[in-house]
């Protein structure tokens, strides 16, 4: 189990002393140093392989750059943090490296504030606040903010307090480029990640668009494919990453439901295949259309160990290197057979008032099932819990979602669970505000989409109070 924890301290000398303290124990330093003037942070590994990240924010000299009077979140995190000193940091590290495993800081009350520190889109404007379909977003560990724009094929980078500042990469085939971003994620040594599923292609950049690395994927050596990967599921601690092929769930005139199929495989930076770890059931399809409340693969993954759940029960299976699941964490499950009629009526009526009459013709002919998921979202946050979403009616329904099928269900309630349970001990529950889908969350920052009632996407960012 693999934790990031941001420390804040007193002055850029705190942070120095830090790191000296820590590669004397051991620690490994990941990349150079972040100096912006304002703001000084260095990135530590320990030997069980969290990552720290000691920090110093002059709030003052920061805005007296141009910063906005409103705090970046970044800013919000640093000035109101309890500094400590460099002694009683330096101990807290040394257990770490003494194999404490503890999650720091974790409370039973964990709250998402309603309101945004950071929002970044625009109905209209220049091009670069403009979102069509949003994929990927993530922070680092500046406050800097990366995300994918799959409707134009774009990665942008955003500084801590919504400004633009650059792309990385563009459209094409040649490298440097890729036809088709359907992955994004941070590497061990702080580059961005680009999974081209148009080129078969893995890229690697430095945030300020180099390009450092491109290798195409050996699918010809990865026999336990029946079909070639095209989605990025996730990455691993090493570096290697997760891809998944989709096999449709039985032919057109079938008369029941049948589940697709995801084969899921591992693979090096290097596009060097590593291995296949097994499969996932996947959406409900009823004569190759899916079911309005088909369950979805919810799969995230901390350290080397992958937590993967089809949606269709109450359990989150965990698997190993090789794929083999070597326990499961059970959940609380929630019964709904008694709602079932209701369920439907709630979701006709929704269809009715977005003016869908496609789906409603399908429903008319449909078998009215009393079964229905139990997670509607799967994540891993920054200090090594699973935020589970409970499957919410009929908000979570594949036929109400946009980009459901992609992204966890916005809102709603999430239990926080430790992973290292059999029992799924829910360690706190927390409520996202509505029309929030979650893409990624560190320990006190939470990074998704809102959309509003024009349908508007924007990348937003949300304290996390624990």
């Amino acid at each position: 189990m693999n934790v990031y924890i941001n420390l804040p301290v007193e002055d850029r000398e705190a942070v120095d002393g830090f790191m000296e303290t820590a590669l004397a124990h051991g620690g490994d330093e990941l990349q150079q140093p972040q100096d912006y003037g304002f703001m000084y942070a260095r990135t530590l590994g320990d030997l069980d392989g969290h990552i720290w990240e000691p920090s110093r924010l002059d709030l003052e000299a920061a805005l007296a750059a141009g910063a906005p009077t409103r705090p970046a979140p970044a800013a919000r995190a640093w000035s109101g943090a309890r500094l400590r000193s460099v002694r009683a940091v330096s101990l807290i590290l040394i257990a770490g490296l003494s194999g404490c495993a503890d999650f720091p800081g974790q409370s039973d009350t964990v709250r998402v504030d309603p309101e945004p520190l950071v929002e970044i889109g625009e109905l209209e404007g220049a091009e670069e606040y403009l979102f069509s379909s949003i994929g990927q977003a993530f922070l680092l560990g500046d406050g800097r903010l990366v995300v994918s724009d799959r409707g134009v094929n774009e990665i942008r980078v955003f500084g801590p307090d919504g400004t633009f500042i650059n792309t990385i990469g563009r459209v094409g085939e040649g490298p440097g480029e890729y036809g088709d971003v359907t992955g994004l994620w941070l590497t061990p040594d702080g580059l961005i990640g680009v999974w081209d599923g148009g080129n078969l292609r893995v890229s690697t950049f430095r945030v300020d668009g180099e390009l450092v690395g491109a290798s195409r994927l050996r699918v010809d050596e990865a026999a336990e494919y029946s079909v070639t990967p095209e989605v990025l599921f996730g990455s691993f601690a090493n570096g290697d990453i997760l891809l998944a092929s989709l096999e449709f769930g039985g032919p057109p005139d079938t008369p029941e439901a049948i589940p697709d199929r995801w084969v899921l495989a591992r693979f090096g930076p290097d596009g060097e295949p590593r291995g296949a770890l097994g499969d996932l059931r996947g959406m409900r399809r009823l004569r190759g259309q899916p079911i309005p409340f088909t369950p979805l693969p919810r799969v995230t993954i901390l350290g080397d160990s992958l937590f993967a759940a089809d949606g269709y029960e109450a359990a989150i299976d965990v698997r190993g290197p090789a794929g083999v699941v070597g326990r499961t964490i059970a959940l609380p499950a929630v019964d709904r057979s008694e709602d079932a009629d209701a369920a439907w009526s709630e979701l006709e009526a929704e269809l009715r008032a977005r003016d869908r009459g496609m789906y409603l013709g399908m429903l008319e002919r449909l078998p009215r099932s009393d079964e229905f998921p139990e997670i509607g979202g799967l994540l891993a946050d920054g200090r090594g819990l699973l935020w589970v979403k409970v499957y919410e009616i009929p908000d979570d329904a594949l036929w109400l979602g946009l980009g459901a099928a992609v992204h966890p269900g916005a809102g709603g309630e999430w239990r926080l669970v430790r992973p290292d349970g059999g029992d799924g001990e829910v360690q706190a529950t927390v409520r996202l505000p509505d029309g929030l889908t979650p893409l990624h969350v560190t320990g006190d920052r939470l990074v998704g989409i809102q959309r509003d009632a024009l349908d508007v996407e924007r990348i937003v960012v949300h304290a996390v109070e624990r």
